[in-house]
């Protein structure tokens, strides 16, 4: 999505039939981070599901966040 105060936003999204499979590319795997575009600084990375912990996460330098399944506006 870009980078804002030297951290890069990043959304994990296909949306394509709600494909919610790793291979789809909403979810947080080693293929997926290998395609991101690079950035040495932090990492805030939004999507359906990460397979990595929390000590890779850090290592990484990777906020991970969560997209909720289902949003409504009231």
């Amino acid at each position: 999505m870009g980078i804002h105060n030297g951290t890069a936003y990043y959304l994990l999204y296909n949306g394509i039939l709600g494909d919610r499979r790793p291979q789809s590319g909403n979810v947080l795997t080693q293929a997926v981070l290998d395609m991101l575009p690079k950035h040495n600084g932090r990492k805030i990375i939004y999507g359906e599901a990460s397979r990595f912990g929390k000590p890779r996460l850090d290592a990484e330098n990777i906020i991970f966040k969560q997209i909720p399944y289902d949003v409504s506006a009231v």
